[in-house]
């Protein structure tokens, strides 16, 4: 239901063709009704960079201002802070830095943030300047989970509140090589960033 609700600010409108730019979006396609017919794009809008080297771990954020949000597929303002502490605890785990990417609307908040989480560092430059030194990607349903599939950065769907899965994604943490994962508990982030670094030969395809 919230899909097909997001849905309609995209594929609403009289069209000939719709763009499909990678698979998750194919797959929606089997549960959305589209105008117009599907073409298979590739990449045209998202974020595709060369990776240069890897630094950190990048965390997008879904948190967005209060009014006109839907409020089943973003971060709540409160949840928003529990998984900033619990990127924190990641951060001493792993001993791996975290970038946490700001949405444009919590820019004004990012000084603030800062003194609040001192072991974290937020930013709100460009996501494919922070994507070409990411390790991984850990979101919730940000439009950057598309962007680091493009540019061939794994991602973490961090859902501890266990109320919205993105897309299709592995949900055992432990198997490697896989571009995508899915779990809801700090335990199971902490082990598929392990996994993560571990493997050798992410499955983009």
């Amino acid at each position: 239901i919230y899909k097909k609700i997001i849905s309609e600010a995209v594929f609403t409108g009289s069209c000939t063709h719709i763009a499909v730019q990678s698979k998750i979006t194919q797959d929606a396609l089997r549960t959305l009704e589209v105008r117009g017919e599907p073409i298979l794009t590739g990449n045209l809008i998202f974020a595709e960079t060369k990776q240069k080297e890897t630094k950190f771990i990048l965390y997008a954020v879904t948190l967005k201002d209060f009014f006109g949000m839907q409020f089943f597929g973003v971060e709540m303002y409160y949840e928003f802070i529990e998984n900033l502490n619990c990127l924190n605890l990641l951060q001493k785990k792993t001993k791996i830095p975290v970038i946490v990417q700001l949405h444009p609307s919590a820019k004004k908040s990012k000084e603030k943030l800062q003194r609040l989480f001192p072991m974290l560092k937020f930013s709100v430059k460009c996501v494919s300047d922070c994507l070409k030194s990411s390790i991984l990607t850990i979101s919730y349903s940000s439009t950057v989970i598309e962007d680091s599939l493009h540019s061939q950065v794994p991602v973490i769907l961090f859902d501890q509140w266990s109320r919205y899965q993105h897309c299709h994604a592995e949900t055992e943490p432990s198997i490697e090589n896989k571009a995508m994962y899915y779990v809801q508990s700090i335990e199971k982030l902490i082990l598929a960033v392990q996994t993560i670094c571990s493997s050798k030969n992410i499955e983009f395809s």
